[in-house]
C-alpha cells in the first residue's frame, strides 16, 4: 500500500482528496499548514507528496524547496489555481514531479499519482541495493525495505547508514559522522551516536557494522 502526504488547506478539498485515494487503495496522511506538512515529511517515508501552493503558514513552492535541499526526494505533484508559466516554471525549479491546475476530476489526479508511483517504482527497483538478509536500501532516497516493505528508521539513521554504505570496508570517523549528519546548528552527541548504531545493529545484524574507538565505524 503506497503512503501519499496530501497537503490543501481547503477542508472540503483534502477531505474528497482522501476519501477518494483511500478508496482506490492508498494510505493517506491530510494536513493543511505548512509546518504539518514539514513535520510529517521529515518524521513518516511517504511514497509521493500531493502539495498545494497556497498552504497556511507558507507556501508549497518553499516548503518543497526546504525538502529538496535537506535530501528529501520523494515525487511530489503540485496542485494550484495558478496558472501562468512562470508559476509552473517555479514549481518545476523546486522539484515538482508533475503538476496538476484546480480545479481538476479526481479521476485525473488518480492518473498522475498512479503515472508517478509506477516510474518511481521503476527507478527505486534499479537504486535498490542489497546490504543484509532481507533488507535492501535506496541511498538517493534513504529509505531501508525489509521483504519490500519500507522500515522506518529515523533521518539520522538514514543519513548514517548511507554514509557507512558510500564507504564500505572503510572505517568512517566520528568527526565525519559528526558533519555528515548533525547540522550546523546542532551539537554532536555521542551517546546519540552510539544508540543510532545500537538500533542499525538491531535492525539490520550486529555483524554489519564494526567500530573500533579510535577509528570509527565500518559497514562490512
Amino acid at each position: 500500500m503506497s503512503k501519499i502526504l496530501i497537503v490543501e488547506d481547503e477542508a472540503m478539498l483534502l477531505d474528497m482528496m482522501s476519501s477518494y485515494l483511500q478508496n482506490e487503495g492508498f494510505e493517506i496522511k491530510g494536513v493543511k499548514s505548512y509546518d504539518e506538512a514539514e513535520d510529517a515529511a521529515y518524521e513518516n517515508n511517504f511514497d509521493l507528496w500531493i502539495f498545494d501552493v497556497k498552504i497556511i503558514g507558507g507556501n508549497g513552492f518553499a516548503l518543497l524547496k526546504d525538502l529538496r535541499d535537506a535530501g528529501r526526494n520523494t515525487p511530489c505533484i503540485f496542485t494550484t489555481s495558478l496558472n501562468s508559466i512562470n508559476d509552473i516554471d517555479k514549481g518545476f525549479k523546486s522539484g515538482a514531479d508533475d503538476y496538476i491546475k484546480k480545479p481538476f476530476e479526481l479521476k485525473e489526479l488518480l492518473l498522475r499519482v498512479n503515472n508517478i508511483l509506477k516510474r518511481t517504482f521503476i527507478h527505486s527497483q534499479k537504486g535498490l541495493e542489497n546490504i543484509a538478509t532481507n533488507f535492501k536500501f535506496d541511498i538517493s532516497q534513504g529509505v531501508l525495505y525489509e521483504n519490500n516493505q519500507i522500515c522506518n528508521i529515523s533521518k539520522k539513521q538514514s543519513k548514517l547508514l548511507s554514509l557507512l554504505l558510500k564507504n564500505r570496508d572503510r572505517f568512517v570517523t566520528r568527526d565525519e559522522i559528526f558533519n555528515e549528519i548533525w547540522e550546523y546548528d546542532e551539537s554532536p552527541s555521542e551517546l546519540s551516536l552510539r544508540v543510532y548504531i545500537a538500533e542499525l545493529r538491531k535492525i539490520l545484524g550486529k555483524e554489519h557494522i564494526i567500530s573500533k574507538s579510535k577509528l570509527g565505524y565500518k559497514y562490512v
